[in-house]
C-alpha cells in the first residue's frame, strides 16, 4: 500500500513533527512548472478537458502569464484554468482567450485587502 501526501512546507513540517509518521515516509520535492514543453503540453492537456466547445488557442505570452500569476504552482495552475473555462461557459465564448487571461484575478489576491488593490489598480 501506497499513500501520496501532497502539500506547502508547512505540510513537510507536520509530518516532520510526528516521528512516527517521519520513520514512515519518503519526502520528494517537486519542483514548480518552468517555461518549457512539458509546461505547454500541460496546459493544453489541461485545456482540452475542459467542457468548452471551442479550441482555445493561447499565444507564448498568455502561458508566460499563466507562469507569471501561479508561480508555477501546479494548484494555482489548475484553479486559474478551472476559473477561467467557467468564465468562458458563463460569458458564451465557450474557450479560454489570451485577454481572459490578462484579466483574470488570482483567488488568493481577490481576498486581499480591498485598499491595497486598489492602489495596485492605480485608483
Amino acid at each position: 500500500m501506497s499513500l501520496v501526501c501532497l502539500g506547502v512546507s508547512e505540510a513537510v513540517d507536520a509530518i516532520r513533527g510526528d516521528i512516527q509518521l517521519a520513520r514512515r515516509l519518503d519526502e520528494h520535492h517537486l519542483p514548480n512548472w518552468r517555461d518549457d514543453a512539458e509546461f505547454s503540453d500541460m496546459i493544453q492537456t489541461l485545456i482540452a478537458a475542459m467542457p468548452l466547445e471551442k479550441k482555445s488557442n493561447l499565444k507564448v505570452k498568455s502561458l508566460k502569464q499563466i507562469l507569471a500569476l501561479t508561480g508555477g504552482v501546479t494548484s494555482r495552475i489548475f484553479a486559474l484554468i478551472k476559473d477561467l473555462s467557467i468564465d468562458a461557459i458563463v460569458t458564451g465564448d465557450e474557450c479560454i482567450t489570451d485577454d481572459a487571461i490578462a484579466k483574470w484575478t488570482p483567488v488568493w489576491s481577490r481576498h486581499a485587502n480591498p485598499h491595497r488593490r486598489l492602489e495596485k489598480s492605480g485608483v
